[in-house]
């Protein structure tokens, strides 16, 4: 268990996709607004990585691209974070969301969805506000992408049926909303 990295990883990104899905959920249209669920979402957005303290740090902080079979270990992260939080007074819905965070509404993602999966705004939201602020992050392996890059990036899953079209109008207006100070790349 690596703790240095569980609390960068509180202070930082976890943090940041809280502040990032309020902000989606906040410019939402009023009918989706009705299916969020705040707390859920809230307490999603901050565990969702927390499997990523088992992860080796060698290929958590890995300079380079990961190899297929690092690839393989880190996609185990959101299962092991289900995994550690199982047995918390964490309820379902919110278990759900840390598990599902990589997936998206063609339940192609990661951990492979089960049949009657849905990707539902909760799931959407979280995963929209992952994404956007691990692009804007600078991380071993990258240097931070502007908020335009990214949102470029993200755009490309609007295209591609991964992202509703008003989560990803949501998450604009959100970053739009910023002042200028924030809309400069983050590093963590």
């Amino acid at each position: 268990l690596n703790m240095e990295n569980l609390r960068a990883l509180l202070a930082g990104h976890a943090k940041d996709t809280q502040k990032i899905a309020k902000g989606i959920t906040e410019h939402l249209p009023v009918a989706l607004k009705y299916g969020v669920n705040e707390k859920s979402l809230s307490d999603a957005c901050y565990l969702h990585d927390l499997g990523k303290v088992l992860i080796p740090d060698a290929i958590l902080n890995k300079p380079a691209r990961l190899t297929p079979d690092e690839e393989k270990i880190m996609h185990t992260h959101s299962e092991l974070s289900y995994e550690l939080l199982k047995h918390s007074d964490i309820d379902t819905r919110t278990l759900d969301l840390i598990k599902y965070h990589h997936q998206n509404p063609l339940g192609n993602g990661y951990p492979q969805a089960k049949p009657d999966f849905n990707a539902d705004i909760n799931l959407q939201v979280l995963a929209a506000a992952d994404k956007f602020s691990a692009l804007t992050e600078k991380r071993p392996y990258k240097e931070p992408l502007s908020n335009e890059q990214a949102l470029g990036i993200m755009y490309k899953d609007v295209k591609e049926g991964k992202m509703h079209p008003f989560i990803f109008k949501a998450l604009v207006a959100h970053v739009r909303a910023q002042s200028p100070a924030d809309k400069t790349a983050k590093s963590a």
